[in-house]
Order: structure tokens, then C-alpha cells, then sequence
């Protein structure tokens, strides 16, 4: 943990201002600018306005503090602390004319000079920091990595200005439930990604009641307000028994913090639908099943995805938090190779062997920073693009690729273009920061109008496969041969156009028609990319949308499912166009 350092820190002294440090010696006074102006164990920090003196030198960060009653231990520079006397904020004029005795985090109060918000009066590395009472003064910019920085439940959030200061805090509440029972799940763990799928917060563990509660990082104007656009984040979710959150036909819906949040007192809440997550269950086990922790150490922890592999696919899979944990749930009996893949982070795998329900711990990754990452580059081709006028290049641990759904886990930043830009690729592409593993590469699988073309006959459109570093070469850089042909996508009208969408039955399926069919293929999966339903082939249709009534089996309260349907010509033999990997999701109300 760290502040933000670099700058002598104006600091009231405690003579003749009545801040209860009488029986503190006198100290020197000193010049602020001179090397080394104090003597051993002591800091030269400028208590009064043009006044500096020589205080006892401090670890602001120790579980106990060395400083003498009447002074606490604020940081002062890099690495270093000095004991400083506290004051009385219910005393008349504890500080003196422009001073105010205010909160230094939660250590204590000190004296500190009164200023403007937006004027350019405080010391360098300082913050003017705004007070309830309407006042405002500078202080030592807090920092989002001491929670000790900030009084009481306040966050540090960085400002427009590019200062960090203490506010009410934005908190995300919502429920992690079993979606067949209803019944709120005790001990998930919930976090928030940002929009580049980095951690943005570390786990907030649901109550007996499934209940959470989540801090997560908005910027702020100097006088507070929520700056809009600034705090987009995506849930994940895990628990023991039950499929991960997003996970297979799921995807996380996008939640707008500062377009949600509603002030209250002290803080600011965010909670509706999308912060309730509902979890499906696992199908029954035949032994029970086990989980493994550990810890990322890294420089930038959070958001690796986590893939424990014991089988070449169907591993179980978790994201790290915002500070490096990680916990893999629905672990069977077997022996693991546990690897960590995020964008410009190497981490050696580390191994680990599973009982029947074992929780094991300890399993940590540890950063390899003497290897370098990789680049994997390429291009596509759209053809018939029709509204795709751009897409995405992104990389899934092979571990991770379903087969039946062409679609696996996305490692946090392996994208080309970098998130979180929009998909914007035509031509060219590069996804640099690769770390050392096997991937499927995929083309056009976000929502973007686009699809990969799914004609098995013709070159560009088959799913390829990489390894870095390369078997043969060993390199880590790379192009791949040839380029994926990308063409417009088959636009879905329901259940599920633009996101999960509840229905009841009777139930049809709707989408816009294409305009060169002979037939179409409908395939209807659950959330475990089980086949549910799978007609003969649809005749095509000439003039208005196709439709297809569901006629499979009965639909199963609490699953998660997803239709896609391939458009065919030349007598239903060769695909054309299909519906994209993410849309068509719905679930039984």
C-alpha cells in the first residue's frame, strides 16, 4: 500500500493552539528545503504556516505506532511518516484563523489549511479536499490501495483533475439466488469487471441470505458529483454447486453506475435487476465436488482468467479479483495444472491435486517477469457485411472452447482492438501482450453485427488454433496464414435481440429473413451447451421474417437457453450466414 508521495506536508504544530500535546518536547525548528536538515530518526515537515520543525520520524503503515500520545503517524514523502499532533475538532478554534481540524483518514485529526476546490492553492501532491460542512482543505492526496486513507466507509476515487480524495462511496447491492429454488445463496463471490474486463473491486462474500455488497470505483468531479460514463463495470459470480456467472450462453449485462446510483446518506446505491444474479445449478455430482484458492502475485493481479486443467476441455475456470484472489470452484477428484492468462502478464502454472471434496488452498501463480509476452497477427475479409462494418479478433484458452457452441472463455485484454474500444477491425489486426498458452482464435464473436463465415467449404472461415510459444519456431510473435472471412450476421427478433430475454410458452422463434435461403438449420441449446432441440431443416422464406414455433422438449424453469439458426442454399447443403454467438439467449418466466 502506498499514497501519493513526493511533497513536505503542511502540518499545524500543537503550541499555544490547544491540541493536546502538552507533554511533547518542543522541536526544532528546521528549513524544509535543506538535505537532511534534521537529526537521526526525525523529519523535517512544515507544521504552521511558514513554520517548520523536526518530528519524530514514523512507519504510518505499522499494526502498531511508536509515536507519543497527542500525535499520530501521517505519511510525509516516499517511505516516510512523522508524528504529528493531533487536535479537537469540538474545540473553539483548535487551529487557528484559515486552519480547520480535520479527519486524516482514519487515524486521527490534524490541523490542515482551509482552500478553494478547483483553485491551485495547495502544496504539490496535495488534494483540496471537500468537507460536509461545506469548508474544504488540502491534505495528502489518499490512495486507493490504503483503506486507512479515507475516514470511516469513504472511498478514494480519483478526480477529473487527476487527484485522488475521500467521498461518499458508490456501492453496487443486489442478491445471488438459486434461479430454480429462489432461495438466496450464502458464501458467493461476486465482483465487478470494467470495461477492458479488468477487476475493478475485490470480492464481496454473500450472506445467509445471498445479499452483497460491492464498492466499486467511480470518478468524481473536485466537488464530488459522479462523472457520467466513468464506472460501466460486468458482474462474475461463483459458488460451489452451480455454473459460473457469465458463463456459456450467459453473458454479463453492462450496469451504468453513475446513470443508476441514487444518493443517500453517505453513500450512493446502485440495485436493480442487473445486480441480481440468478445461478444454475450443476447437475448432481458422483462424488463431491472440490474447489482451489490461491493468489495471483503480480504487479497487476486482477482480472486473470484462471483455468484448471485436468482434461484437454471443460476445465473449471475463475477470474482473480481486483488484488490477485481467486477461488475455482466445481473442482472434481484429479490432478491440476492451474494457469493464469490476462493480456502482458506471464505467470508460472502451478500444480495441485484435488479429493473428494477437497477445498485446497495455497495454490498461488507467481509472475515470470524475466519472459516476454508475445503478438499474434492477422487480417479478415468481410464479405456481404450488410450493417458488420467492423468486429473483433479475440483469443479463448483451449482449455476453454466448447465445440458444440464455438465459444470459450475471452482472456482478459487478448482482443484485437484493445479494449475497450468498439469492434472496429476490417482489414489487419495485432493483439500484442500474449502470454505463453494454447488458444482457439475466434473472428467476429461479439455483437456486432458480424459473424464468421460459416461455410466449412471455402478458406478463411474454420476456427484456428494456436500456441505460444510456437512449437516448431519457438517464437512468440507470430502471423497466422491467411484470413478469416467475416460476413453479416443473421439479425435475431426474438427472444433475446439485444439481450436474456424472459419468455413463456407457447414459444416462437423470429428472425430477420436472408435474402439468398434455400432452407434453415434451427438448433436450440441449454446453458451447459447441451442440444435441446434440433428440427429437420426449415424451408427458406420468401417475403416477411422467418419464424419457427418451438415444438422440442418441455423448457425447464431456471435454465438458461440459446437459439441460432445457419441459413443454407444450394438445396440446404452449404451455409451462408448464421445468428451471432451471443444473442438469442432466453430463459423460462
Amino acid at each position: 500500500m502506498s499514497h501519493v508521495r513526493g511533497m513536505m506536508v503542511v502540518l499545524a504544530a500543537c503550541g499555544g493552539l490547544g491540541l493536546g500535546c502538552e507533554d511533547e518536547p518542543s522541536s526544532e525548528r528546521c528549513d524544509p528545503t535543506v538535505a537532511d536538515a534534521c537529526g537521526t530518526g526525525e523529519v523535517c515537515v512544515t507544521v504552521r504556516r511558514d513554520v517548520s520543525e523536526c518530528r519524530p520520524a514514523c512507519d504510518p503503515f505499522a499494526a502498531t505506532t511508536t509515536c507519543a500520545e497527542g500525535t499520530i503517524c501521517v505519511p510525509v514523502g516516499p517511505g516516510a511518516g512523522a508524528c504529528v499532533p493531533t487536535c479537537d475538532p469540538t474545540a473553539a478554534d483548535p487551529c487557528g484563523a484559515d486552519w480547520a481540524c480535520v479527519p486524516a483518514g482514519d487515524r486521527g485529526n490534524i490541523c490542515r489549511p482551509l482552500c478553494e476546490p478547483g483553485a491551485a492553492t495547495c502544496a504539490p501532491g496535495e488534494v483540496c479536499q471537500p468537507l460536509d460542512d461545506g469548508r474544504a482543505v488540502c491534505i495528502l492526496q489518499c490512495s486507493p490501495d490504503d483503506p486507512d486513507s479515507c475516514e470511516g466507509e469513504r472511498s478514494c476515487e480519483l478526480r477529473t483533475d487527476g487527484a485522488f480524495a475521500c467521498y461518499d462511496p458508490v456501492h453496487l447491492v443486489g442478491r445471488v439466488f438459486d434461479l430454480v429454488t429462489d432461495e438466496g445463496l450464502e458464501g458467493a463471490r461476486v465482483f465487478a469487471a470494467d470495461q477492458t474486463g479488468a477487476a475493478a473491486t475485490d470480492v464481496a462474500i454473500t450472506a445467509t441470505d445471498g445479499v452483497y455488497e460491492l464498492a466499486v470505483p467511480v470518478t468524481r468531479e473536485p466537488d464530488g458529483a459522479l462523472v457520467p460514463g466513468s464506472a460501466t463495470f460486468t458482474l462474475r459470480v461463483g459458488a460451489q454447486d452451480y455454473e459460473l456467472f457469465p458463463h456459456g450462453v450467459r453473458v454479463a449485462l453492462p450496469i451504468d453506475a453513475v446513470a443508476l446510483a441514487v444518493e443517500g446518506d453517505g453513500e450512493w446505491t446502485v440495485q436493480n435487476a442487473t445486480t441480481d444474479v440468478g445461478l444454475i445449478p450443476l447437475p448432481a455430482p458422483t462424488r463431491e465436488r472440490g474447489s482451489i484458492t490461491g493468489r495471483v502475485v503480480a504487479g497487476s493481479p486482477g482480472g486473470v482468467l484462471l483455468v484448471a486443467s485436468s482434461s484437454p476441455t471443460n476445465a473449471p475456470i475463475a477470474w482473480s479479483d481486483r488484488s490477485g484472489n481467486y477461488v475455482v470452484f466445481n473442482a472434481e477428484v484429479g490432478t491440476y495444472a492451474v494457469k493464469g492468462h490476462k493480456a502482458f502478464l506471464q505467470l508460472q502454472p502451478a500444480s495441485t491435486t484435488v479429493e473428494e471434496g477437497q477445498d485446497v488452498a495455497g495454490v498461488d501463480l507467481l509472475e515470470l517477469t524475466e519472459v516476454a509476452t508475445g503478438a499474434l497477427s492477422g487480417s479478415i475479409n468481410i464479405v456481404n457485411g450488410g450493417a458488420c462494418d467492423g468486429t473483433s479478433v479475440v483469443l479463448v484458452p483451449k482449455e476453454t472452447y466448447d465445440e458444440t457452441l464455438k465459444r470459450g472463455e475471452v482472456a482478459t485484454g487478448l482482443r484485437a482492438p484493445a479494449p475497450p474500444a468498439e469492434p472496429n477491425v476490417t482489414g489487419a489486426w495485432v493483439i500484442d501482450g500474449v502470454p505463453d498458452g494454447s488458444y482457439a482464435v475466434l473472428a467476429a464473436f461479439e455483437n456486432d453485427d458480424c459473424v464468421r463465415d460459416p461455410d466449412p467449404g471455402i478458406a478463411g472461415t474454420q476456427v484456428r488454433e494456436i500456441t505460444v510459444p510456437d512449437p516448431l519456431s519457438g517464437t512468440r510473435s507470430f502471423m497466422l496464414d491467411g484470413s478469416f472471412k467475416v460476413t453479416g450476421a443473421l439479425a435475431i427478433l426474438g427472444p433475446g435481440a439485444t439481450e436474456p430475454e424472459a419468455v413463456t410458452e407457447p414459444l416462437t422463434f423470429r428472425w430477420v429473413d436472408d435474402s439468398s435461403e434455400d432452407a434453415y438449420d434451427l438448433v436450440v441449446y441449454d446453458a451447459f451447451g447441451n442440444v435441446v432441440w434440433h428440427p429437420d431443416l426449415l424451408p427458406g422464406v420468401s417475403g416477411g421474417d422467418a419464424t419457427a414455433a418451438y415444438a422440442g422438449p418441455a423448457l425447464e424453469s431456471g435454465m438458461y437457453y440459446q437459439f441460432r439458426v445457419t441459413s443454407l442454399r444450394r438445396t440446404g447443403t452449404q451455409p451462408i450466414s448464421m445468428t451471432e454467438d451471443l444473442l438469442g439467449v432466453f430463459f423460462l418466466e
